[in-house]
């Protein structure tokens, strides 16, 4: 893909309050990756420049920028499905007879989780759910809760064996580790702030977000935007 990232423009909506008047919809998911795609780029040049090095001081700068794209691609992912959802004369809005109730009410919409969300979209727009089971889902999945640990730490609940799961045991083997840290340094904390870390970040979240518009072709010229961030 292109490497160019291309400015974010805010969507401008037709006011129901004001003929001929349009009404300007702050969208910042967009910025959100830009800057996650910033963060891993800084995560691969220092760990680039410090390879075949001992644990130093440097480390700390690699965490910061690891720790920051995980992060702030969660919040893209996050923050792009209730810009879809708010979208005034877009496709789901306009399915609400209330929307204030429906999306932002007690037993609305937006009180659901991310992934929850996404799927209720597609329910909505009479388009097939993204499987839970399927690799593309339990890679975002993890990826959230993974994000969650280091904002507010929540154990992982393994609803069919009814147990709390170490993110160690679900995130083993999806990415490659810090090179800098022995066997007894913390997984998530530590072998996570990884170059390998920070590229699968950003591949989960351009490949779900691919597969969700594959299915719910709402916003196309919007969602190029994301597409035109490399991954």
């Amino acid at each position: 893909m292109s490497k160019t990232i291309t400015a974010q423009a805010n969507i401008v909506m037709p006011s129901a309050k004001m003929e001929g008047r349009g009404r300007v919809i702050p969208n910042f998911a967009l910025q959100h990756l830009k800057s996650a795609v910033l963060f891993r780029d800084q995560t691969i040049k220092i760990e680039s420049e410090n390879q075949g090095k001992e644990f130093g001081p440097f480390f700390e700068d690699i965490r910061t920028y690891a720790s920051s794209c995980i992060m702030t691609a969660s919040a893209s992912l996050e923050a792009l499905i209730n810009e879809i959802f708010i979208a005034h004369g877009g496709e789901l809005r306009n399915q609400f007879d209330d929307f204030d109730e429906g999306f932002w009410g007690k037993k609305g919409i937006e009180r659901k989780n991310t992934l929850e969300k996404y799927q209720t979209a597609l329910k909505m727009l009479n388009k097939p759910l993204i499987d839970k089971n399927s690799e593309l889902y339990r890679n975002t999945f993890y990826l959230l809760e993974l994000r969650n640990n280091f904002v507010h730490y929540k154990p992982l609940w393994d609803e069919e064996k009814k147990r709390n799961i170490e993110l160690r045991e679900v995130l083993s083997g999806r990415y490659e580790l810090s090179p800098f840290l022995d066997d007894g340094a913390d997984f998530v904390t530590m072998k996570s702030m990884s170059s390998g870390c920070v590229n699968w970040t950003i591949n989960t979240i351009v490949d779900f977000l691919q597969e969700f518009d594959l299915r719910a072709q709402l916003y196309p010229k919007k969602m190029q935007q994301f597409w035109d961030i490399s991954t």
